[in-house]
């Protein structure tokens, strides 16, 4: 397996009833659940999309999309902050802005740790910018990671934590070691892609 040529080569599908999930293992019992149990359910409810990373045929993972907001309040950037209340004509912090959640994103064990979550997620942000661009308005790309991947997300790949968060993160690695799955809300401003 050339990871090089899994990068140039997997694609998206929508999941469907007739692909086989029994094979998926992403090491969280959770994630694995949610794909094996509960995807195609909240789908067909358009409650999300899930959108599986194919290659040859094999699940390498999946991410599930929805729709949310984010309100300025939790917007760190003061500066930026400011603008958007500017751009809207509004004066409350509590006002939501437009966003997509993704809202599961997983690699499959046999793939992971090698680089694809990273590239597998910069290629989702990109399409997400095009279509916040031509298609849908929104600003923000929402996730709710868990500890576990906070540096994942916000190290490795510019998503920012909730301005209310800033104590808590400050004790990211205790977190991390006594509770890897507490979820933090973070957000990605598609401006910086």
């Amino acid at each position: 397996m050339k990871i090089e040529d899994i990068k140039e080569n997997y694609y998206f599908e929508t999941l469907t009833a007739e692909h086989d999930l029994s094979d998926f293992d992403c090491g969280d019992e959770d994630l694995n659940d949610f794909l094996k149990n509960d995807a195609l359910a909240q789908q067909k409810e358009k409650l999300n999309v899930t959108k599986l990373v194919m290659y040859n045929g094999d699940i390498i993972g999946f991410a599930s999309l929805l729709t949310d907001t984010l309100k300025l309040k939790n917007i760190k950037d003061e500066n930026l902050r400011l603008k958007i209340k500017g751009k809207l004509n509004i004066n409350s912090n509590k006002r939501g802005i437009s966003a997509v959640k993704i809202g599961r994103l997983a690699i499959n064990r046999k793939y992971s740790n090698k680089g694809l979550g990273s590239h597998i997620l910069r290629s989702i942000l990109n399409n997400l910018k095009k279509i916040s661009e031509n298609k849908v308005g929104f600003r923000f790309i929402i996730i709710e990671g868990y500890a576990k991947a906070f540096n994942f997300y916000v190290v490795r790949n510019g998503f920012e934590y909730l301005k209310k968060d800033e104590k808590s993160i400050k004790n990211i690695d205790f977190i991390m070691n006594r509770d890897p799955t507490k979820t933090f809300y973070l957000y990605l401003d598609l401006e910086k892609i």
